[in-house]
């Protein structure tokens, strides 16, 4: 005896968000997969025609079906991947951003070093050149500039020297 035909029933509205799900570019292709199971369900397609049409086993697609019945679109997202949690929360990184904001030069080591003093978090240098390039920084060698205006009698006396040189006063052996 084969098992009952399975199908879903949602709303338009439902439906539309499933869509909209299935349409965006910026959303994992697997999930975009099992909105289009999930629509297509609803359509009238059959668990074993689904299957078939998306080259999975059927246990894959009742596996998708079972998750939207379950949490609705958040079932259809993948979880967070194994390991461990972020070191770095939302409060640092938005301390980082102000921190990069400053009229200074800042290079991950010293940016790790300042939250070791603020949040008590150690991460490492790479760990934090890795987070800053996520968080879309780039950077290139920092270059030394002149913090303040020379002293006028320094500036005079360097001056004077070039001006030596450029007459030619010096004398060769």
């Amino acid at each position: 005896m084969t098992p009952p035909s399975r199908h879903l029933v949602f709303s338009p509205e439902e439906d539309s968000a499933l869509r909209s799900l299935e349409l965006s570019a910026g959303i994992h292709v697997k999930v975009r997969l099992r909105a289009s199971i999930v629509r297509l369900n609803a359509s009238g397609m059959t668990v074993p025609r689904l299957a078939q049409h998306f080259h999975r086993n059927q246990q894959s697609v009742h596996n998708d079906l079972d998750r939207y019945e379950t949490r609705g679109i958040a079932g259809l997202m993948d979880g967070r991947p194994p390991g461990h949690p972020r070191r770095v929360t939302p409060e640092m990184e938005t301390y980082l951003h102000e921190r990069l904001a400053e009229p200074r030069v800042w290079n991950s080591t010293l940016l790790a070093e300042a939250l070791v003093e603020r949040f008590g978090v150690r991460v490492s240098r790479d760990a934090m050149r890795v987070r800053l390039l996520a968080l879309g920084y780039s950077w290139k060698r920092g270059r030394y500039t002149p913090g303040k205006e020379p002293d006028p009698d320094v500036l005079h006396e360097h001056q004077a020297s070039l001006a030596t040189l450029k007459k030619g006063h010096w004398t060769a052996n």
